[in-house]
């Protein structure tokens, strides 16, 4: 998963869905953890501005 961060308003709202944790908030921007993400895709389908996308 990857994260626009141009899009990205920081809701948090994927951290929230995350059932692996694999999301966090690091200072002024959302990272994923790649190695614990399992590519559900909850967290594209929560993100209110579709900023997270499968690579």
């Amino acid at each position: 998963m990857q994260i626009d961060m141009e899009e990205c308003g920081i809701c948090e709202d994927c951290i929230d869905v995350c059932m692996e944790e694999a999301i966090s908030k690091k200072a002024y921007t959302v990272v994923i953890d790649n190695t614990k993400c399992d590519n559900c895709g909850e967290c594209v389908d929560v993100c209110p501005v579709g900023a997270i996308y499968k690579d």
